[in-house]
This record gives C-alpha cells, sequence and structure tokens, in this order.
C-alpha cells in the first residue's frame, strides 16, 4: 500500500448508524464495495462523548478521562496529544463541524465549527465547507452528520418517556425498524453530496474519505435500552468503518478492530511516525488486516455506563465486556452480575450461558482483569482504584 503523505482526509461520524442497515442505502453500500470495509469494528464505548474522545486520542474513556456522561469535560489534554493535533503538526490545516464542544476535544483545530441541529442543512453546509477547504495544500476534517440520531430519538422520546423500562416499546421491534429505516434515505442522500462534492473541487484523486458510526442504536433488542450506551451488546458495540483511498483496491475484513485504531490508522495513512509520546495509545493501525500482515484476530474490550436503563451510572462506567473468538463476556458490575455468549450459537446474545466454571470464561475473566487493571477503571472486581 502506498503511503499518501499529500492526501486529504476527511473523517465522517455517521451518527448512531446501525451496522445492518447499509444494505439499505445504496449509495453507502456502493461506496463500501468500491472501498476498504470493516465489518468488525467496535467502539470503545457505545455513545458518542466516550467514543469521539477514544477515538481522537486513541485510548480507552477510561484512560483519557471522558469515562462517564458527566465526565464529558474531564479530557486529559495536558497529557494526550490528539490525532488533530499530531496532524496539524504535520502540516495539515486542521478543520471540523460538530454538535457541539462537549463531544470533541478542541485541541489541534486550526478551526473549530459548531451547527445548529435544529435549523442546520448538513449537506449544504457540508459541501460549502469542503469546497473552502479544497483550496489547501491539504487538509484534515471531521464531519459530524447527526440528521438520522435526531429523528430517531425526536421520535421515541415523543412517544416513550425516555427514562421508562416499559414492554411497549420492547415489544414493537418490527414498528421500530421501520422508523428507523425511514431516516436513512436522507443519510444516503447526504453521503452521496459529500461524494460528488469531493469530486466536482477536482480534489478527488487526492482525499481519503473514511465513513464510519460512533454507536449503534437499539430498536428494542434489550429491555432497558430505548437507545444506546446502557449495555455491550452487538447492535449497538459492533459498528462499520469505510475507508476509500484512491488508487487502492477494494478489500474487506471481518476480523475483529476497535475504533481506537482510526487514530494510528490515519497516522500509517498519511506517514506520520507515532514516536515515544504516543506510547499510551491503545490503538493499532488496521492496514495489516487488510495487506494480510496481521492474521490473529484482536481482541475488543469496551465499557460504558447509561444515563438511563435497569442501572443507570452516569459518573462512571459500570458495564464492561470483553470479545474474543466469537466468545463474549460482559460483566455489569452495578449488580454485580455476569452474561457469556457463545455468539456462534447465539449472535442475538438472548441465551446467557454463564458458568464459572467454563474455561471461556476463566480465561475472558482474567483479561477483563487485565483492561480493568491497566486502564486503572474502580469497580467492585478493582477497588484498589
Amino acid at each position: 500500500m502506498k503511503i499518501a503523505k499529500n492526501h486529504n482526509i476527511i473523517l465522517i461520524n455517521i451518527d448512531g448508524f446501525r451496522k445492518d442497515k447499509i444494505e439499505l442505502c445504496p449509495t453507502l453500500n456502493s461506496l463500501k464495495e468500491n472501498s476498504f470495509y470493516f465489518s468488525n469494528m467496535f467502539t470503545a464505548a457505545p455513545y458518542t462523548f466516550a467514543a469521539l474522545h477514544s477515538i481522537f486520542s486513541g485510548m480507552y474513556p477510561s484512560r483519557n478521562g471522558v469515562n462517564s456522561y458527566y465526565n464529558i469535560f474531564k479530557f486529559r489534554k495536558k497529557e494526550i496529544t490528539t490525532l488533530s493535533e499530531l496532524l496539524r503538526n504535520n502540516g495539515y490545516y486542521t478543520s471540523c463541524d460538530i454538535i457541539s464542544e462537549s463531544v470533541l476535544p478542541n485541541k489541534g483545530f486550526d478551526e473549530w465549527n459548531l451547527f445548529d441541529e435544529e435549523t442546520v442543512d448538513f449537506k449544504e453546509r457540508h459541501k460549502k465547507l469542503i469546497q473552502r477547504l479544497a483550496e489547501k495544500e491539504k487538509f484534515f476534517l471531521f464531519l459530524h452528520f447527526t440528521e438520522t440520531h435526531k429523528h430517531l430519538v425526536r421520535a421515541i422520546v415523543k412517544k416513550y418517556k425516555q427514562e421508562d423500562n416499559d414492554d411497549d416499546y420492547f415489544c414493537s421491534i418490527s414498528e421500530n425498524n421501520t422508523r428507523y429505516d425511514s431516516y436513512l434515505p436522507s443519510c444516503d442522500d447526504y453521503i452521496a453530496t459529500i461524494l460528488e462534492t469531493v469530486k466536482s473541487a477536482g480534489i478527488a484523486d487526492k482525499t481519503t474519505l473514511i465513513f464510519f458510526s460512533d454507536h449503534g442504536t437499539s430498536v428494542g433488542e434489550k429491555k432497558g435500552e430505548k437507545f444506546y450506551g446502557v449495555y455491550t451488546y452487538d447492535y449497538t458495540i459492533n459498528v462499520f468503518c469505510i475507508m476509500n483511498i484512491p488508487g487502492e483496491e477494494s478489500s474487506s475484513t471481518d476480523k475483529q478492530c476497535s475504533t481506537l485504531d482510526i487514530f494510528p490508522t490515519i497516522a500509517e495513512l498519511t506517514g506520520v511516525k507515532l514516536d515515544n509520546e504516543f506510547d499510551r495509545i491503545q490503538g493499532k493501525s488496521v492496514i495489516p488486516l487488510i495487506t494480510g500482515r496481521e492474521v490473529e484476530e484482536r481482541e475488543i474490550f469496551v465499557e460504558t455506563g447509561g444515563l438511563y436503563g435497569p442501572w443507570p451510572s452516569p459518573k462512571k462506567h459500570n458495564v464492561f465486556c470483553v470479545r474474543r473468538q466469537r466468545k463474549k463476556l460482559i460483566y455489569n458490575d452495578t449488580p454485580e452480575t455476569w452474561e457469556f455468549y457463545n455468539l456462534d450459537d447465539d449472535p442475538k446474545e438472548i441465551d446467557n450461558i454463564y458458568d464459572e466454571n467454563l474455561s471461556d470464561v476463566k480465561n475472558l475473566k482474567e483479561r477483563l482483569l487485565y483492561y480493568l487493571n491497566e486502564n486503572e477503571i474502580n469497580t467492585k472486581l478493582t477497588p484498589k482504584f
């Protein structure tokens, strides 16, 4: 693979997009077929604040400081060099357009743009932004597309109380799916606008486009989670990433990787070396998964703490999981309960077969304790932190 030191990088978050909806979006699906596609990417945390801070730091939430909804302004910015800083220090003009200053660390951006979700026209706004940046020698742009997420949350909040765990929503999966699907055409139209704008601006041959979702969204699979952030089941943690790199043939992989890997991947694509300053980064470039330089499966660790649900914990994360070789162990710290799933036999995680005597459970418990200790996460299992 060629290193594209002078490529522009446009990183686009489709907020709350479910991976299983890609095929319902013709433009996005076509882009997937003509790009590098990572179908088994997992978010470090299934809600936006923690997910995006992890991407821009390459670190788990509990290492970078944004480890709860109430800790959104506790990013350890004095200790951490962000992805935007890295690129700006290497000659990139850096820009972003986001819904709120709380979703992203304000470090390393030459310009910092906030949109009003109530009035924004994403297609027109982001089209103009790309056209303006196309005049730069090289640029990095992060775009936050929240249209689907906005409509979905409004519709559900209007019909159901967010904090309620009533059966009504959770017995309406078909209706919830139909509601979600109704917002997909506008999302796909937005993606088509981005692709056309890059082409018409004359920068398609030197612009790497990266589309990803920060987390999935519930349609009622598990009682207690109307949206996301409450649990660590696959429908919210198994996201996706599509990397369209000019001059590179398409390829896909179902090998596990993490959104933490986006930072070091962009560094590798742009030829920027991560020196000792970045030795705390916990992600790894995903390029070896595509080129075949890496064949071993990557282990996944995810942490979260919901605002609502059966055991809300907005001040610190209290739900954790480890996923390896199609097996998943979940630890719910507040009620001190365990779950174990064989995902080959039970992909929807319906049958909890936890047994502390199972060898897989014992091995995954060791790995879970490793992550809790490495990231100094205070739980009933690790009270020393």
